[in-house]
């Protein structure tokens, strides 16, 4: 993977983090924000710090557990994968719970409620038994929801413009999550035991390094509209 660190347990906890799909997430965030007609930072740093902990950290980690994901891991035993990933989604639901609770939104669990679920459903998939291991929920999850989320927090409704984006959030995940299964796919067919910081050669490092430039493309893009967006936004409006 074109953003994997070494081989060492510093390293991989750096490969876990995902951290250009996880910026995805964070981006889908910060435009339904930025879109809604109330705006506040605060606000928005807890949705962040929430998303960064529940999927980043939490879904991330609990994927690399054994049996459960991609697992490639070496320096990680099973009980720190599960102390971290149940860890960021106990944080990610706890700033959740306290957010509603602060600014008295009671249906703002039931957006707790949902991505918590897939955050702990998608990645353990044999444990929920490949229910909520789909595209479909990946799509709502690491797509929609972010986005809807946030608009809701910020403004306490929804309206047809977070819907409509959420859609387009929700194809831009479903493009992300199959060009990254199918760059894992060609790995592992080119040699079981590859590693995420190797690349190999020739023909068949041709074809990773398109993929890999596929999601490099959606990763830094979204940022940057998000990161657009939000400057605008503080320069419209302040």
């Amino acid at each position: 993977m074109w953003y994997a660190g070494g081989d060492s347990w510093y390293g991989e906890a750096w490969t876990m983090l995902h951290l250009p799909y996880t910026s995805m997430v964070l981006s889908f965030a910060v435009v339904g924000a930025v879109v809604s007609p109330e705006f506040s930072w605060v606000v928005l740093a807890g949705t962040i710090a929430a998303y960064f902990a529940g999927l980043g950290i939490g879904a991330h980690f609990l994927d690399q557990l054994p049996g459960m994901g991609s697992h490639y891991v070496r320096h990680w035993p099973a009980r720190a994968l599960w102390t971290a990933g149940l860890g960021g989604v106990a944080v990610g639901v706890s700033i959740g719970i306290v957010g509603a609770g602060l600014l008295r939104e009671p249906y703002l669990l039931l957006f707790v409620a949902v991505q918590g679920i897939c955050a702990l459903g998608y990645p353990l998939a044999p444990i929920f038994r490949g229910v909520l291991h789909r595209d479909s929920v990946f799509a709502i999850s690491w797509g929609s929801l972010p986005c809807l989320t946030s608009y809701y927090v910020q403004s306490g409704t929804l309206t047809v413009l977070p819907v409509l984006l959420a859609v387009v959030f929700a194809a831009v995940a479903v493009l992300e999550i199959r060009v990254s299964r199918r760059s894992r796919e060609e790995r592992r067919a080119f040699h079981p035991s590859i590693t995420p910081e190797e690349t190999p050669r020739g023909s068949h490092g041709e074809s990773f390094r398109r993929l890999d430039l596929i999601l490099q493309i959606l990763s830094i893009g979204t940022t940057l509209v998000a990161l657009g967006l939000l400057v605008g936004r503080v320069w419209l409006v302040g």
